[in-house]
Parts: structure tokens; C-alpha cells; sequence
């Protein structure tokens, strides 16, 4: 979907926060518009590409007018979870 993501992760007390930048100009090469939805395929995508079985919570995506970057954040949780079955949460 994406050539160049760039991920960036924290853990804190075992929940996973994790952020993906793409560059503005190659997100408009496949989506028009911004929202969470969208956001929520691409995460989910990029996870399938890891093999990251990890749970994504709260997905949000972040563009600023001025920036040159989209972001997409997440909550991805491990604890708990049995093989996920990739999909819109």
C-alpha cells in the first residue's frame, strides 16, 4: 500500500502506543480525504505486512494543514489476545 512508513513505538505498563508517519504527498497518492476509517486499513495492513498479531484500540489519524506528514496513532494490546483476525476493530 505504502513504500515508506515510518513507526514509532512506546510501551507503558504494557499497553503498546504506537504512531506511523507517512509522507502527505504519497497518502494522497491513495486516499482524497482523512479519517479514521481509512486510518484503521492502513494500521491494520501494516501489521498484517509484520506479522504483528498485536490489537489496535483507539486508531486516530493526525494532519496538520501546514505539515507535510500524516499520522495515524494507536493503542496495540497483546495481553489477552488469542491469533487476531485482521479487520476494522
Amino acid at each position: 500500500m505504502f513504500n515508506n512508513i515510518i513507526e514509532k513505538r512506546t510501551v507503558n505498563d504494557g499497553l503498546h502506543s504506537l504512531v506511523l508517519e507517512i509522507a502527505e504527498n504519497e497518502y494522497k497518492q491513495v486516499y482524497d480525504e482523512y479519517n479514521d476509517e481509512i486510518a484503521s486499513k492502513i494500521l491494520n495492513h501494516h501489521l498484517v505486512n509484520r506479522g504483528d498479531d498485536g490489537r489496535p484500540t483507539d486508531v486516530q489519524i493526525h494532519h496538520e494543514s501546514d505539515s507535510n506528514i500524516v499520522k495515524i496513532s494507536a493503542n496495540i494490546h497483546y495481553l489477552g489476545n488469542s491469533h487476531t483476525t485482521y479487520g476494522i476493530h
